[in-house]
């Protein structure tokens, strides 16, 4: 019995892991780069028929791994000079006010009070480091090269990729930290000035992540029965050996 309600307590762990996902692709069907996660976990049946013996800790299906996936979502043109897409393979590379080298699809550009480019509070990237501008009046050509008002070649902007599967781990919405030993590899892209790279939660796709949040509401309420079942069966036995 005891077994029984630790696999629906983990079962129900599960869940809940799931569901965060679905709801943050939901609250970032808006937020230009951002990359949706799926959630994955063992069978059920398979793990616990591997286990259900195993009276001391029974290996059940909680263990949910995070994937992220990198597919573009669609290009959208805003005619604002301060907005770069990424086409192809690559990210635009920032530091964090931590200081930690990211990698970011967001291309939302802008200067702060040092006149610094930077994406959100992440410093942009060039090849010398992060890069300082007088003025947004500028022109991004297809390899990330920003020229001022009279077409003189300032900075480029520093892209970057990694061998797929993308050795990079989510912080946050959009913005990605390489993996212990993950080595950059050349980008194999063009940027679009004037445009932003929208979500790969699409509109269908959302539609498909509702779905899935009340398939996850269903086993979560399912697992909560069988506690109240066994909850209310052990008061009962209880009662009975007490009487």
């Amino acid at each position: 019995m005891r077994q029984s309600l630790v696999i629906a307590a983990k079962a129900m762990d599960s869940a809940q892991q799931r569901m965060n996902y679905v709801a943050n692709n939901l609250a970032n069907i808006s937020t230009p780069g951002y990359k949706k996660d799926a959630a994955y976990s063992s069978s059920f049946i398979d793990t616990v028929s591997r286990t259900i013996n195993n009276l001391q800790s029974p290996d059940v299906p909680n263990d949910v791994v995070q994937v992220t996936d990198f597919s573009a979502g669609n290009f959208k043109f805003t005619g604002d000079k301060m907005n770069i897409a990424i086409e192809g393979d690559g990210f635009i590379k920032v530091a964090t006010p931590t200081g930690e080298t990211a990698y970011t699809r967001k291309g939302i550009l802008s200067l702060n009070a040092n006149n610094q480019l930077v994406i959100g509070d992440n410093l942009v990237l060039g090849e010398a480091g992060p890069i300082v501008l007088k003025t947004t009046d500028i022109s991004i050509d297809s390899k990330g090269i920003i020229y001022d008002s009279r077409g003189e070649q300032q900075v480029a902007i520093a892209l970057a990729s990694f061998t797929q599967p993308y050795p990079l781990e989510k912080v946050g919405s959009t913005l990605f930290l390489a993996k212990s030993g993950a080595q950059e590899i050349p980008a194999k892209a063009t940027v679009h000035q004037q445009y932003l790279e929208e979500s790969n939660v699409s509109s269908l796709g959302s539609m498909v992540e509702m779905l899935s949040m009340m398939e996850i509401m269903r086993s979560y309420e399912s697992q909560q029965k069988i506690i109240q079942y066994q909850d209310e069966s052990t008061a009962k036995m209880i009662s009975q050996i007490a009487s």
